[in-house]
């Protein structure tokens, strides 16, 4: 009888990667439904009661401890020399890495896989050292137009290495895949948003703005939306504002808005965080967002019209060239991250007076969508996979 083939996913550590981890794992089980999806998260992250339903999808869970490498974009080397408490959290980290090699090391050793699939974060580069030490084959994604530090150092060792952007990498030997996203997403039709507006609380023919600073919010994301958002809401009286803050920013935020009179306060709605996303922005009519490769993804999938404020201060500035790629296809708005709230207001504005502006932000995003991405990863993942128990 043939052996069941093993997979192990791993990725994460902000929590920013386990829901392409979880589409993947679907389309995995929809290829070959005995496969046996293994999935190992950082120790300590935590799961909301929806997210742990999802969890489901995976045979086994298991986590090990990891810790990254605080680097800052644009940051000089004397910066980094002379910052203590970062160099004190970095040598910390570094042995949460060594504990985690260790601890992935006995469980690859257990679990025996036939592939394993890196998806970045800092949790990948224990699991993937561990994989190299038992030879078992590696494959990468990487969603952003920069690789992260953790896939260029398990990246040394892959097999196969992925990619979400077509411009991620000039060499040859990596794939482009597309990025895996939520198996919920799908194409927006004009009465699936009116629906989703009615879901939320909203009404069918309202005019939606969606601001959101990714996973975590951002505090500097949340200051210029609250620095426009009466004088929007009075200037466009049909109009409804959902504002993403992330959780640590929720009460702060909501509080600000307290003080806003009540017709006005009415018309927004605010969270910290969802895991159905995909229905807030499936209701919305123009998006305001970080420049995420993910977010991007499912946003091109829904065609949503994007205005996009990448993140200045990552490692590699890799927020920065997502936005500047998708700019260049006309496919986006972008504003700098140190803008004035009024070149915000002045670019909400003019999309939300100009619906022929959106239009075209929509059909251009839309057409850099990879719907079936996960498919062909799995495809990737299965065929290797195979491959190795053929030469067991």
């Amino acid at each position: 009888m043939k052996k069941p083939l093993t997979i192990v996913l791993t990725g994460g550590g902000s929590g920013g990667h386990i829901t392409p981890l979880l589409s993947l794992a679907r389309a995995l089980k929809g290829l070959d439904t005995g496969c046996k999806v293994v999935y190992i998260g950082l120790k300590g992250e935590s799961l909301g009661d929806s997210l742990k339903k999802r969890y489901q999808i995976f045979d086994k869970v298991y986590s090990v401890p990891s810790g990254k490498l605080r680097r800052y974009h644009n940051q000089s080397l004397l910066a980094h020399i002379i910052d203590v408490r970062t160099l004190l959290l970095n040598i910390k980290d570094f042995f949460k890495v060594l504990a985690g090699i260790v601890a992935a090391h006995r469980l690859i050793g257990q679990i025996k896989p036939d592939v394993v699939f890196s998806k970045g974060g800092f949790v990948a580069v224990p699991v993937g050292l561990a994989a190299k030490m038992h030879k078992i084959p590696i494959i990468t994604h990487d969603s952003d137009s920069v690789a992260g530090l953790a896939n260029k150092i398990v990246g040394r060792y892959a097999k196969i290495r992925t990619s979400g952007m077509s411009s991620n990498h000039d060499n040859s030997s990596v794939t482009f895949v597309g990025i895996p996203v939520d198996e919920r997403i799908k194409p927006i039709s004009a009465s699936a948003q009116r629906k989703f507006k009615e879901e939320i609380g909203f009404p069918p023919s309202s005019l939606v703005l969606l601001v959101g600073g990714a996973g975590l919010g951002s505090r500097d994301v949340n200051n210029a939306t609250l620095a426009i958002a009466s004088d929007l809401l009075k200037k466009y009286k049909a109009l409804y504002l959902i504002h993403f803050t992330g959780n640590k920013h929720e009460q702060e935020v909501k509080a600000k808005y307290d003080n806003l009179p009540k017709p006005i306060k009415s018309r927004i709605l605010v969270l910290g965080f969802t895991p159905e996303f995909y229905k807030y922005t499936g209701a919305a009519d123009l998006i305001v967002t970080r420049a995420g490769a993910t977010t991007i993804a499912e946003l091109a999938i829904q065609k949503k019209p994007v205005i996009l404020i990448p993140a200045p201060q990552l490692t590699g500035g890799h927020q920065l060239q997502n936005a500047q790629e998708l700019n260049s296809l006309d496919a986006v708005e972008v504003i700098q991250n140190d803008s004035k709230p009024e070149a915000l207001m002045g670019t909400i504005s003019n999309l939300l007076d100009h619906p022929i502006l959106r239009k075209k932000l929509s059909q251009n995003i839309g057409s850099t969508a990879k719907a079936d991405a996960s498919k062909a990863l799995a495809k990737i993942l299965i065929a290797e996979a195979t491959l190795k128990q053929g030469h067991l």
